[in-house]
């Protein structure tokens, strides 16, 4: 019996994997013709691996479906987490001790499993989804898409996909849900680069603690409105003297090189919005350089249209590290001037 429990567990993490669009035995992501990547095999595959774990959880030995479900509805509830005031701090020491998972899990499994590295009783601030769902997007990893009854939700692009991060489809809490997913790759992934998403977590708590300190010297004085001591960013600009230290080559690179060559050039300190990399493929498809595609499951994508093309921006055959081929849009020297000409108009 010991061993049937354990054939019928691994049968459903195989199961939730093929819903999830991975191949089972090496996490790699599923072709699109796929046939586990059509929705509705997905939900059938999701619904068998849910009936398979009432099934192991009801075995001789392991607590009821029914009693498990009482037995949370008792449970007592959470203390409430004090109000953070404090920077949040993540050592190479404690994030040593994250423990990665075999299995795919959510952006937000993985931001629980982090906070959890925090000691008991700390005041820092926690890190929040939208911190590392910020920086994704900013790498070209994530980007909006349209979800579950048209509402958008940050899904993986095709970087994203050859990095490890996949889109999920599951009923949660009886609704359709869409969302991300990340394989051990791509939660080391977040892990690499986990302080960018620090610093979005402490610049929430900055600004938050200089809203508070206003409006407690407003009320001091008698003030009726209370006005935030930090002044909101400035859209991204640049000078014609900084865009002249623009690293420009004829090397063809994503859109993502470019943001970031871009936000190179911000004076230190400034108190200036940077660019995304959206805002700058935006204004290339807003002005008939790029065109957005959609494929049968919903997947966006860009190729350069003939005017594109012609001011520069190419494709190129790729292979991701799980052995698919996916074409990338780059942009040479061309394109790259093409950028710097209008990007304070961006």
């Amino acid at each position: 019996m010991k061993n049937d429990v354990k054939i019928l567990e691994r049968a459903e993490i195989y199961l939730r994997k093929l819903s999830s669009g991975l191949n089972p035995l090496d996490d790699s992501v599923l072709a699109e013709t796929d046939v586990c990547r059509q929705e509705r095999i997905g939900k059938c595959l999701l619904y068998v691996a849910d009936y398979l774990r009432k099934q192991t959880t009801a075995v001789p030995g392991s607590a009821p479906v029914e009693t498990a479900q009482k037995q949370k509805k008792q449970k007592a509830p959470r203390e409430a987490r004090p109000l953070a005031t404090k920077e949040l701090v993540l050592d190479a020491e404690t994030l040593a001790k994250f423990e990665f998972s075999d299995e795919p899990v959510s952006v937000s499994s993985v931001v629980r499993s982090i906070n959890a590295l925090l000691p008991a009783g700390n005041e820092m601030m926690p890190l929040m989804y939208a911190d590392i769902a910020e920086i994704l997007s900013q790498d070209g990893i994530l980007q909006k898409q349209s979800g579950d009854r048209g509402r958008e939700t940050n899904l993986p692009t095709v970087q994203g996909e050859v990095l490890g991060f996949t889109k999920a489809e599951a009923e949660i809490r009886g609704r359709h849900a869409v969302f991300t997913k990340c394989n051990r790759n791509a939660q080391q992934y977040i892990i690499n680069n986990i302080q960018k998403c620090v610093a979005q977590a402490n610049d929430r708590l900055a600004k938050r603690l200089a809203n508070a300190a206003a409006n407690a010297s407003s009320a001091a004085s008698g003030a009726d409105d209370a006005s935030p001591a930090r002044a909101p960013r400035a859209k991204f600009t640049l000078t014609a003297e900084e865009l002249q230290k623009y690293p420009a080559d004829e090397t063809p690179v994503p859109v993502t090189e470019i943001a970031r060559r871009l936000n190179d050039l911000l004076p230190a300190g400034a108190n200036i919005q940077q660019i995304y990399f959206k805002t700058i493929r935006d204004w290339f498809v807003a002005n008939n350089y790029l065109q957005e595609t959609k494929n049968v499951v919903g997947k966006v994508s860009f190729a350069p249209t003939e005017a594109g093309l012609a001011a520069g921006i190419v494709t190129e055959q790729r292979v991701g590290k799980n052995g698919e081929n996916y074409e990338a849009v780059l942009y040479n020297g061309a394109a790259q001037k093409l950028v710097l000409e209008h990007v304070n108009e961006m």
